[in-house]
């Protein structure tokens, strides 16, 4: 029982991660179709900033985190502006997007490399302090990771559902061009796009950093497959199905390891397990978990 409630609690905290991750990416393909290779970089980048400010600056962490979501927001719009608006107005295609994209993903890391070096860094908090719960023992980093992205969950979805801007988001990813004739202001929708895109990559990245306890300039790459997998599990360009899908993948991983499970499987295997699931699941409803089947005409 103990390892059965500390695996779902594992999985809750990873699942949690994975969902933030992937409603950047999702929202990001939904509105501008696009496929943001970089969002595994941009993790990485708001753990190594989060640990200069608090660290090496010694700013307080919850300051430090803020400053981490500013930068990746800005960065986001910088990237906007200077690519891919221009981009959009030359006509590019998918694939000169996913070019394009990859470049920069390519960029950023090794930008990171060399600001910060291959050293692994770990933040100034307890790693090793406990809470006991049901014969599992909860830390206390991965608890506050769990009610801090709880909380940005839920702030997301009432912004998607609840705000004008949110509705126009959703408006705009349905049908673009009703969209733009019907009065809605595109590039504020693409700006809003790209600020949480970025200040979700962000939190990720540093609750990632926590939960790890240390983390390298690899940390993002090592994270994007799984998180693309999320994405395409929860239906590609729906927020709401990217959280879910994070959160199936998370809990899937972890708990493919209890060894009740006919003995469990290597933690170094639960990537596999992520993907083997994302295929079964994809043979049965191509179209992912939230998905609907596009009516032939």
């Amino acid at each position: 029982m103990a390892e059965f409630v500390q695996l779902l609690f594992n999985g809750l905290v990873e699942g949690s991660i994975f969902g933030i991750a992937a409603l950047g990416i999702s929202l990001v393909y939904s509105v501008l179709r696009l496929v943001n290779f970089a969002a595994g970089d941009f993790l990485t980048l708001s753990a190594f900033t989060t640990y200069f400010f608090s660290v090496d600056l010694h700013m307080p962490l919850v300051v430090a985190v803020l400053i981490s979501v500013v930068i990746g927001v800005v960065i986001s719009l910088f990237l906007e502006f200077l690519i891919w608006r221009r981009l959009r107005k030359s006509g590019a295609g998918m694939l000169a997007l996913f070019l394009v994209a990859t470049g920069v993903a390519f960029v950023l890391r090794q930008s990171i490399a060399l600001t910060f070096g291959s050293n692994s860094r770990k933040f100034n908090i307890d790693q090793i302090k406990t809470f006991e719960f049901l014969g599992a023992q909860i830390a206390q980093a991965q608890l506050v990771v769990l009610c801090c992205a709880s909380v940005a969950i839920t702030a997301i979805a009432i912004f998607i559902k609840k705000s004008v801007i949110g509705k126009n988001m959703r408006a705009y990813s349905d049908n673009p061009s009703l969209a733009a004739v019907s009065g809605i202001n595109v590039q504020r929708v693409i700006i809003a796009t790209w600020c949480i895109s970025g200040a979700f990559g962000a939190l990720a990245g540093v609750f990632q950093g926590t939960v790890q306890g240390q983390f390298t300039s690899g940390m993002g790459l090592d994270l994007l497959l799984s998180i693309l997998a999320a994405v395409v599990l929860g239906t590609i360009g729906d927020a709401y199905g990217a959280l879910i899908g994070g959160f199936v993948l998370g809990l899937v991983m972890e708990l493919s390891t209890w060894s009740a499970l006919f003995g469990g499987i290597p933690s170094t295997y639960k990537p596999v397990v992520a993907f083997s699931v994302l295929v079964i699941v994809l043979l049965f409803k191509p179209e992912g978990i939230f998905g609907v089947k596009a009516r032939r005409i």
